[in-house]
């Protein structure tokens, strides 16, 4: 009588593609989204304001606490109305805001990079840095010189929100620590006229 042997392999690859198509977490279950897209005109800038929220859940929070180093990208776009044809983009811009969680000091760092600056901020208050996480505050977008006063434009916003892979040994020391990837939609401010 012939003995079955296992089939290692073919289980491995059932599992592997099991966990490729089951339903991750997206942004729209999550419920995160840009909120209150406020834009001003401050002497020849436009200058972008804008709110992440509902984009703290608890995997989120339960990996930043147990040290994964985690970002949010937001990108930023300006853009022209147009009456018959698709809108045109004028500008764009992309802001990252890193944060990672030193448990020996137990302190957060904050990151912020917008590709001309980079500022960096501690705090030992996770309330803060979840604040300074989700909140677009006086980011310079582009020079009002780029527009014209007759047009008509808007903002728009998108977030997408990744844990950073880790490198061995820590990939398996943090093996119980939940790892997310996803993105919000786009949201778009008031249409405005630039003010000369």
């Amino acid at each position: 009588r012939r003995r079955l042997r296992p089939r290692l392999p073919a289980i491995l690859l059932c599992c592997w593609l099991v966990i490729l198509l089951a339903p991750w977490p997206s942004a729209q279950a999550a419920g995160a989204r840009i909120t209150d897209i406020i834009v001003t005109q401050a002497s020849d800038q436009l200058v972008v304001f804008a709110t992440l929220e509902e984009a703290f859940t608890p995997d989120i929070e339960e990996s930043i606490v147990n040290g994964v180093p985690t970002t949010f990208t937001y990108h930023l776009r300006l853009m022209r109305q147009r009456a018959f044809l698709p809108d045109a983009e004028v500008a764009a811009l992309t802001v990252r805001h890193s944060v990672a969680y030193d448990l020996l000091k137990d302190e957060f760092q904050f990151v912020r990079d917008d590709g001309r600056r980079n500022s960096t901020r501690l705090t030992k208050s996770y309330g803060e840095v979840k604040r300074w996480m989700a909140e677009l505050t006086g980011v310079t977008l582009a020079s009002r010189r780029l527009l014209q006063p007759e047009e008509r434009y808007y903002v728009q916003v998108k977030a997408e929100i990744r844990s950073v892979s880790l490198v061995f040994p820590f990939n398996y020391l943090l093996f119980f620590v939940s790892f997310f990837n996803f993105d919000t939609p786009w949201a778009a401010s008031s249409l405005f006229r630039v003010s000369r």
